[in-house]
């Protein structure tokens, strides 16, 4: 695609650029708020940081099914419309959660009615990219997605800490009714599209990703074994739906390309550990240091920044640096950064400026190699499936990683000799979390060191 066609009045498509870049950026400042929130919220309501990590995981697996049907349903509505749609749901639940600050049901249904309509903006963003800019034009404003997603998670996180403790944790929900003052932008700048495709969205795939990413988090929240009943009959439903149903989620096809099955593998099991460090982080600094949110959240600055650089300077990286080098270097930041705290959170804040650094900017350097290499072996027409599928399954681990990293805390571990023994269980979070990155790398790096290419590669049998 190189041009834009126009819409009825003859606007000029860059023109909608900045404001969707706006409501991309300024939702997902919102929403990394509320996951670094999460500790100060739990003290708040007197609720264990296990029981109110579930706004931060639900938030996650609607987060991932959300772009998946915003995608969809762009081919059938106009941006102009599904934007204004996701930002009447943010407003709803933004003030279904102040209204209702003292009870936690209250607060929980407004952070997934909110979170339903911050889906929209990521998704809608890279989707008028592609639609209405030329390719070149292209390059310049999909790069500013991958700066501004890491830029989004350092002001959300010092915006949070800043308001938890300053002002109110309720006063989080006020923040998103600045997208108001979207709305007449929207409508002047944004164009109503003409000649919209039919579009097909799977619903029931959709609805069995839900069944299983909300089965397995309510599975970590209590370890009550009957929430493992819908989640293995879920598995064997979506086995099958993909198998038999028309027009799945994702072809089964998919499943028999190494290289993506590997990359999904590795996806799933590392990036749980992401956003389970970013909750924790508050709660740990204050534990060991006695930081407020606000003076832990400055301590991300340096970490953040630097995985805004890494991700713009992708490109140049991998000029230099192949894909699985890039891979396993990534991956070793991520490790070592959590072994710093595990055996080091009581030197100083600097231990955690430094975790923080090489943790952000492993994960900023991970993502561009390995959907290169997910996606390597697949056509171009079906590549925008793969990587939507890819995105989702990262969506689906990182809530995952949230409960499973706040029930941990939880269980008030007893700490090994070898690690600090005056900062109640985290060390020994830590280094689980450690341990499973590096089950994730071990596993991975068996996996492509076997893979042999195939006599019959997916590019043949889609």
């Amino acid at each position: 695609m190189t041009t834009a066609n126009p819409a009825a009045g003859g606007l000029n498509p860059k023109r909608a650029v900045p404001i969707i870049l706006f409501t991309f950026v300024f939702s997902l400042i919102v929403d990394n708020g509320f996951k670094f929130m999460t500790d100060s919220m739990g003290e708040a309501l007197n609720l264990t940081l296990n029981e109110v990590s579930l706004q931060a995981s639900l938030a996650g697996v609607i987060i991932g099914i959300g772009a998946v049907v915003y995608a969809a349903l762009a081919d059938v509505v106009s941006i102009r419309k599904l934007m204004l749609v996701g930002i009447a749901l943010t407003l709803v639940g933004s003030v279904i959660g102040y209204v209702g600050q003292n009870m936690w049901s209250m607060v929980l249904i407004g952070r997934v009615v909110q979170t339903t309509g911050l889906a929209a903006a990521e998704t809608l963003y890279v989707i008028y990219v592609t639609k209405h800019l030329s390719e070149q034009e292209q390059k310049t404003y999909l790069g500013f997605s991958t700066a501004a997603f890491q830029g989004a998670t350092l002001f959300g996180a010092l915006t949070s800490g800043y308001i938890a403790t300053h002002i109110s944790w309720t006063a989080m929900f006020l923040i998103p009714l600045i997208l108001i003052v979207a709305v007449p932008v929207i409508l002047k700048t944004v164009p109503e599209e003409e000649s919209l495709e039919a579009g097909h969205v799977d619903w029931v795939g959709l609805l069995l990703i839900a069944v299983l990413a909300t089965s397995a988090i309510m599975f970590m929240q209590a370890f009550n074994f009957l929430w493992l009943i819908p989640l293995v009959v879920g598995i064997a439903l979506f086995v099958a739906h993909i198998k038999r149903g028309a027009r799945p989620l994702v072809s089964p096809e998919f499943f028999q390309n190494r290289a993506y099955v590997t990359a999904l593998i590795l996806v799933f099991v590392v990036y749980s550990v992401q956003l389970g460090y970013l909750v924790l982080f508050p709660a740990m600094a204050r534990e060991v240091h006695g930081l407020s949110a606000d003076t832990a959240s400055l301590l991300l600055i340096p970490g953040y920044t630097g995985a805004v650089l890494v991700g713009i300077l992708s490109g140049k990286i991998g000029q230099f640096l192949p894909s699985r080098p890039a891979i396993f270097t990534a991956l070793a930041s991520v490790i070592v950064a959590l072994l710093m705290l595990a055996f080091f959170m009581e030197l100083g804040p600097w231990v955690f400026v430094v975790s923080s650094l090489l943790f952000a900017c492993g994960f900023a350097l991970l993502y561009a190699p390995l959907v290169a290499t997910a996606i390597g072996d697949i056509p171009p027409a079906k590549s925008g499936i793969a990587i939507g599928f890819y995105n989702l399954t990262i969506n689906v681990a990182v809530p995952l990683g949230i409960a499973y990293s706040a029930k941990l805390v939880d269980l008030n571990l007893a700490t090994p000799g070898f690690l600090p023994a005056n900062a109640g269980s985290y060390p020994v979070v830590m280094l689980i979390l450690a341990l499973i990155a590096a089950a994730g790398t071990a596993l991975y790096a068996v996996l492509t060191a076997r893979m042999q290419r195939p006599a019959q590669t997916i590019s043949s049998t889609i």
